[in-house]
């Protein structure tokens, strides 16, 4: 997504680097011949009255991340990701334009956004314009991750969303050749991503998280909503791409069990349902438990990048 080339750097891969509520993730990862490798990794919990700062400055120190190709991922709150109709103009011209159509489609002043933009994959239909994504950021939250990371001792050199996180976790999976649904949760949403060979065809975000689960409450309703979400992600593929039914949806890894949720999804959802385990995708050496896995899996997922610049 978002690049700073600021400092060379040595060794190979891409380290993540990850503020999630709980505490600080580090990971690195490598692509040697086959599957991707996770060479170094660690999180620190975050303990009561210490500076996430201090926690971030040391493990930059231990795992020499002044001198690493580094990533980060903004929080949800922090951009907008926008599903548009490409404007008819040179590409050196293409973000200016779409800055005139989707102002009015964020919450924040235009001239305060940071925009990216990147293809929607499959056939363009003779007659229609063709679509594209507009990733539009608040330039004050990118500069205050730059100046935070900075701080500590990262050498920053792309700054990703989850989306596009997520899409290189759905990458390693053996259905994403064919087409897969991938249903990842936070504190209080999820998140799902519908890609194809490596490809974000389809996100939608929606507002059933994990403290709703905690707060127990009517967990059936959670249930269906669910459902409803993930079914009309699926329709809606269905009808507007010319591409085979999605038959998989992967749960990514839960920090805690869900009792009942997957075998909800299997009896109402016409699809394949199974949870993630990441340590089957990647090569590691060390074990991840399933709750860590969960709450570092953005940052996993942006260390699995392979593009070397902003798209």
């Amino acid at each position: 997504m978002f690049s700073f080339f600021k400092n060379k750097s040595v060794g190979s891969g891409l380290t993540g680097v990850g503020l999630p509520p709980e505490g600080v993730c580090m990971v690195r990862v490598e692509h040697p011949a086959g599957r991707p490798a996770v060479t170094e990794f660690d999180f620190q919990p975050r303990e009561a009255g210490e500076n996430p700062e201090k926690t971030l400055a040391r493990l930059a120190d231990e795992y020499d991340l002044k001198r690493s190709r580094c990533t980060t991922v903004l929080d949800q709150a922090d951009y907008s990701l926008l599903l548009t109709e490409a404007p008819d103009v040179p590409a050196d011209e293409l973000r200016a334009a779409l800055r005139w159509r989707i102002k009015d489609l964020i919450d924040f002043h235009i001239n305060d956004a940071t925009l990216d933009v990147f293809d929607v994959p499959g056939e363009n239909v003779s007659g229609r314009a063709r679509p594209m994504y507009a990733v539009a950021a608040r330039s004050t939250a990118i500069q205050q991750r730059v100046d935070l990371l900075d701080a500590a001792g990262v050498n920053l050199q792309i700054i990703d969303i989850p989306e596009m996180a997520q899409r290189n976790l759905a990458a390693l999976l053996p259905e994403d050749v064919q087409g897969v649904a991938l249903l990842s949760f936070n504190s209080a949403g999820g998140l799902l991503t519908i890609t194809k060979q490596s490809e974000l065809y389809l996100s939608r975000n929606f507002d059933v998280g994990l403290e709703a689960f905690q707060l127990g409450g009517d967990q059936l309703s959670y249930f269906d909503r669910i459902v409803l979400e993930v079914q009309r992600s699926l329709d809606y593929f269905d009808s507007h791409f010319r591409q085979a039914p999605i038959t998989h949806l992967v749960l990514a890894p839960l920090p805690q069990n869900i009792p009942g949720l997957v075998d909800h999804l299997k009896a109402n959802l016409n699809v394949n349902v199974y949870v993630m385990d990441l340590m089957k995708l990647v090569d590691c050496r060390q074990e991840i438990a399933p709750a860590v896995q969960a709450r570092c899996f953005t940052t996993i997922g942006a260390a699995l990048r392979q593009e070397v610049a902003a798209l």
